[in-house]
């Protein structure tokens, strides 16, 4: 669970535990929760309460239709209220402008980031951990910190915008390769500017060393016939093996839409050897995310959010923000020949979708013969497992 709702939530539990008859704090993990990011906090916080201390038949029928919402119908047929059905004037609305959170003024969190619960705790465990106050146990059990994590997945769906976040939540300085501050022209330069880049790194260790896009530094060889590809890769991986110098407190991390163009030499001990599969946002995500896209803009009051969640499966982060600038744009236009302002409405988005169409199928289409065939180490087993459950 995110750490930061986990410690809004938790009293509030305990709170109407104490008092199962004031369901005041219940309503409040409720509102929460319809602003949680991921599905999983969803089903884990429900999850651990007794639905039969829960008497209230609106909060149960909401519970319920969150749960469905996160794709766990099973626990939320639990919730079902068993008697009647509450007034609707009792039910809890499920949109309103006035629950969307603001964002973070000192920068992007993971608590920003729209779902990706699962592969926030993997970069918690192999990322933040290891730097922050966690590293007296590293070293009581001779763990060194270091070495390197692949994340990979659909374009547009918050690898950077991870790695962002990170960058707030990491204790250790963090560094953003662009192969474009490293290839050169010239033979030799690219090799210098590789060893000059470790070398900072290690001089101000603990530090993460971003290499976003990093097939450009990474590509397979065979693939490229230029001695100049080739030996910039090796010199690559020698500096990330550090025979010559300790890499411990230096953390690789790079991010890729192509993990399968990447050498598998990078794959081995000690470089990237631990990845992370980033998937499309769910509809829990999706939600998340439109409700930040939609922050401070004219919305028309009786907007439904529903029908673009639902349309918009298979949408990454970035198919959505173009969905809503899409719709904007229309928007905009109608205004600019009317005297009135005309607010965002679900027209505008039926019109929009017409224009924007997921990106991520083509990916998706493409990695499923990696998943199948060419996953003889397990590299993509989380893929796999995505592919497997979102199957048409």
């Amino acid at each position: 669970m995110s750490q930061s709702l986990s410690e809004e939530i938790q009293p509030l539990i305990e709170i109407w535990q104490q008092n199962p008859n004031s369901v005041g704090s219940l309503r409040a993990v409720l509102i929460l929760l319809e602003q949680s990011p991921d599905s999983g906090i969803i089903i884990e916080t429900l999850g651990s309460i007794d639905t039969d201390q829960v008497l209230d038949q609106a909060i149960r029928e909401k519970a319920a239709t969150l749960l469905r919402e996160a794709g766990s119908p099973e626990l939320g047929e639990k919730w079902e209220p068993p008697l009647a059905k509450a007034p609707a004037t009792n039910v809890i609305p499920l949109n309103t402008q006035d629950e969307i959170q603001q964002l973070s003024p000192k920068g992007i969190t993971f608590n920003d980031v729209g779902g990706l619960e699962d592969v926030k705790k993997q970069v918690r465990r192999k990322i933040i951990n290891p730097f922050q106050n966690k590293r007296a146990l590293f070293s009581r059990f001779k763990r060194k910190a270091g070495g390197g994590v692949l994340m990979y997945g659909p374009p547009g769906c918050g690898k950077t915008m991870l790695a962002r976040a990170l960058a707030s939540e990491c204790n250790a300085q963090f560094v953003n390769v662009n192969a474009a501050d490293i290839l050169d022209q010239f033979v030799g330069n690219a090799e210098k500017r590789i060893k000059q880049l470790f070398e900072d790194a290690r001089n101000n260790r603990p530090v993460v060393l971003f290499f976003d896009e990093v097939e450009a530094l990474a590509q397979k060889r065979q693939f490229e016939s230029s001695a100049k590809v080739n030996t910039t890769v090796s010199a690559l991986l020698t500096e990330m093996d550090g025979f010559q110098e300790d890499n411990e407190g230096v953390l690789f991390l790079g991010a890729t839409n192509v993990p399968w163009s990447l050498d598998s030499a990078f794959r081995r001990p000690g470089r990237f050897d631990r990845t992370i599969f980033v998937p499309p946002p769910d509809r829990v995500a999706r939600k998340f995310i439109l409700a930040r896209l939609l922050q401070d803009r004219p919305v028309e009051k009786g907007l439904d959010t529903k029908p673009i969640i639902e349309n918009s499966s298979g949408f990454s982060g970035a198919d959505l923000s173009a969905l809503v600038d899409t719709a904007i744009d229309i928007a905009i236009e109608e205004s600019s020949s009317s005297e009135d302002l005309r607010p965002l409405s679900n027209e505008h988005f039926k019109e929009a979708f017409y224009e924007v169409k997921s990106t991520v199928g083509e990916w998706l289409g493409q990695a499923r013969s990696f998943a199948k065939y060419a996953n003889e180490n397990g590299m993509y087993d989380d893929l796999a497992s995505f592919l497997k459950k979102y199957a048409r």
